[in-house]
């Protein structure tokens, strides 16, 4: 897969993951929003708009470093994620429902961070070791 299309899929997947994450929050607040919500609504696509910044931010800062492919596994893992936990409880009528919504960017977080970090050194390594090879 060429950098053109994984960059498509990170993209893709970013984005359906933004509109499952709102629709998830309108439909939890009877589809209705204020400030509050507003604001939470912004905590919860955080996690997908900083891997999307993070991406834009090494590739002008290492553009020789190919980590394309780890930011569009990281995005479809991040895709799956909020798929299975937003509309896997959308029929949740408790009164901790709401807490999804802060608890699942934080995992985003944690995760997102373990796993470029993994890819960075991943690339790092293969890059080191493409070097001595030449």
């Amino acid at each position: 897969m060429n950098d053109r299309d994984s960059r498509a899929i990170e993209i893709t997947a970013l984005s359906l993951s933004i509109i499952v994450t709102a629709l998830a929050m309108l439909h939890a607040g009877a589809w209705k929003i204020d400030l509050v919500g507003l604001l939470i609504m912004l905590l919860t696509i955080s996690p997908y708009i900083c891997l999307f910044l993070a991406d834009i931010g090494l590739r002008k800062t290492a553009p020789n470093l190919k980590m394309s492919s780890v930011f569009c596994a990281a995005s479809l893992l991040m895709l799956g994620f909020t798929l299975l936990t937003y509309i896997g409880t959308l029929g949740d009528s408790s009164s901790t429902y709401a807490l999804i919504f802060l608890f699942v960017p934080f995992y985003l977080y944690v995760g997102g961070a373990i796993f470029l970090g993994g890819g960075l050194l991943w690339a790092l390594l293969s890059k080191a070791s493409g070097d001595k090879n030449t």
